[in-house]
């Protein structure tokens, strides 16, 4: 089988559909992985072979741009609001217009027979269903419909698209059953006939292990990470916020920038805390007692891995808000507002997580739960079935 891998030009978002690309090579599938950027230097770093598919007209600006919308609180405030999703679709769906004329004369002269796509990335739909492909909806976290409003800016913006597109044909569910979902989307575009649930893969993208990380270590690590851009970190602001919640609590933190410009950290650091441009988030969480971060998808998902207790400072209208409302329910951690981020709060949140059992027992709980879930393996078994039996209907 041929499987065309498509996301945004952003990291984040390709990293949970590694593992399974992974598989489906091991498997003796042919996979290539069709975007640009960042993400595709991140599925190379993989051992993916990739192709450029919106370079050409700068792909990745439209996200950029977003990220300062929400920087400057724009973007509204919860995921599913309805200025959030007006703005996302928008942005999301100029992304997906700057890689659409790629990815399908990639896909038509590679012949592809399944395409792989992140829900937020509703061009992989559009492509799908142009190509007569097998449309495999991925998911990162909790699980949503392919975005609507994207999906939707791409149609009416481009007179050669069909009004309608159906969803896609498979459904790869990766959120543990007990999680609830705090950003329900309607499915207004059919549903998946197949839905699978998969166990998150938490790969985070390669990178050297310090010899400390492995060290015996004297007093309990927490792990710090707002994601990879200034936007979301605050130039360091928020880090700076978080370390001094921490003053006086016996820990070391280790900050993970992601390479984002943090030119608002203390200078210079405490001795207590660590300041890392990139570690493999799972290997470096099972070398910690807790995490504070920005309530991404793959940090949530690769915390309760782990069987981590999490504090979320989460991004207003992102899924962020929804994650950290997961986190709490659960009873795995809790959730700071992010407006004002008051110490006090703050610093019983981190200091509850590092030494609250209830919490540990709750992220324990879940871990046990995903570690249940099927094996990507095992997922590739049954989707190369369901795309093979297309094949056939084709031929």
């Amino acid at each position: 089988m041929k499987y065309l891998f498509t996301s945004m030009p952003v990291v984040s978002h390709v990293l949970p559909l590694v593992p399974l690309a992974q598989q489906l090579t091991l498997d003796g599938h042919d996979v290539l992985v069709a975007t640009t950027g960042p993400a595709a230097d991140t599925a190379r770093r993989a051992g993916l072979t990739t192709v450029d598919a919106g370079g050409r007209l700068d792909a990745r600006e439209p996200y950029d741009q977003l990220l300062e919308v929400i920087a400057r609180g724009e973007s509204g405030h919860a995921a599913d609001d309805a200025e959030a999703l007006r703005v996302h679709g928008a942005y999301f769906g100029e992304v997906g217009l700057r890689m659409l004329d790629d990815l399908l004369g990639i896909g038509r002269q590679w012949g592809a027979e399944a395409v792989v796509y992140p829900g937020i990335h509703a061009c992989g739909l559009v492509v799908a269903r142009a190509l007569g492909a097998v449309g495999v909806l991925h998911g990162y976290g909790i699980p949503l419909p392919t975005f609507a409003p994207a999906l939707e800016h791409m149609l009416t913006s481009r007179g050669d698209l069909p009004d309608c597109v159906p969803e896609a044909d498979v459904e790869l569910d990766v959120l543990p059953p007990s999680l609830p979902n705090f950003a329900e989307l309607p499915w207004t575009n059919g549903k998946p006939r197949h839905r699978l649930g998969m166990r998150y893969g938490s790969f985070n993208g390669a990178g050297d292990v310090p010899p400390w990380l492995l060290h015996e270590r004297d007093v309990p690590r927490v792990i710090l990470t707002c994601g990879t851009t200034e936007a979301q970190a605050q130039r360091g602001d928020t880090y700076r916020r978080i370390i001094e919640a921490l003053e006086g609590t016996e820990c070391e933190a280790v900050i993970l920038s992601g390479g984002a410009v943090l030119d608002r950290l203390p200078v210079p650091l405490p001795p207590w805390v660590r300041l890392e441009r990139w570690l493999p988030l799972k290997f470096a969480l099972d070398q910690a007692d807790a995490i504070v971060h920005h309530g991404g998808s793959g940090s949530l998902l690769t915390s309760f891995a782990a069987g981590l207790p999490q504090v979320v400072i989460p991004i207003a209208g992102t899924v962020s808000m929804s994650n950290g409302q997961a986190v709490e329910a659960c009873g795995a951690g809790t959730m700071v507002d992010p407006n004002g981020l008051n110490s006090a709060e703050l610093a019983k949140a981190a200091v509850d997580v590092l030494t609250s059992s209830a919490k540990r027992g709750a992220a324990a709980a879940v871990q046990r739960e995903m570690e249940e879930m099927p094996s990507v393996r095992t997922v590739a078994t049954r989707l190369s079935s369901i795309v093979g039996e297309r094949a056939e209907v084709r031929s």
